[in-house]
């Protein structure tokens, strides 16, 4: 399957159906299903739906984009280095402006052929892309912090801000309880898709 299979839509322009939606993740078909509209008029984040187009009463996929920053001066001096390596500008220790990929569920009917992959690398060539209206160096994404999930995501270009977790849980400003995280933060530097590294 590729996305030229489906059509674009905005939640809630065309109505679509989303009660039978289930990417096999409560939280998520949660989300879109309760929650997203309401995130969507309150200017938290835009959703938008795929549907098939000899189907368009079915809604094969969802994602939500938001506008974000990686807080680069928050950062332990080696991440600085890392998130801020490929930036040429003379004022790279600033916060770097991002886009966030807040939500994503492919429907189980429509699972297991790449969909997901298709989004994220659509989702990163549209806010790279010249025609995109404001700077967004980053795509980020805070992932449920499950190993099948963070490889899936590493294969996306997607790797983790922190080294490790104590770093991420002064980041994020989370009492450390003995638990694991339940997400990770990752990101991709969207320049690359613009130019070539500057690494060696």
């Amino acid at each position: 399957m590729k996305l030229s299979d489906f059509s674009f839509c905005t939640l809630g322009a065309p109505i679509r159906d989303l009660s039978s939606f289930d990417c096999g993740r409560k939280s998520i078909n949660d989300f879109f299903r309760n929650e997203a509209l309401d995130y969507q008029s309150e200017l938290f984040g835009k959703t938008y739906l795929l549907t098939p187009r000899n189907d368009l009463s079915k809604v094969a996929a969802a994602f939500t984009v938001a506008n974000a920053s990686l807080f680069t001066r928050l950062l332990p001096n080696s991440r600085k280095k890392k998130v801020g390596y490929e930036v040429r500008h003379s004022k790279g220790d600033i916060n770097h402006p991002a886009v966030l990929l807040g939500q994503l569920g492919v429907d189980l009917q429509f699972a297991g052929h790449g969909l997901g992959s298709q989004i994220i690398e659509f989702v990163a060539q549209w806010f790279a892309g010249e025609k995109n209206k404001s700077g967004c160096r980053h795509m980020i994404v805070d992932a449920f912090n499950e190993s099948e999930l963070l490889s899936f995501y590493a294969n996306c270009g997607l790797m983790p801000v922190f080294g490790n977790i104590e770093q991420e849980r002064k980041y994020r400003q989370l009492e450390d309880d003995g638990r694991p995280l339940n997400t990770r933060l990752l990101y991709r530097d969207l320049v690359l898709l613009r130019r070539e590294s500057i690494r060696g």
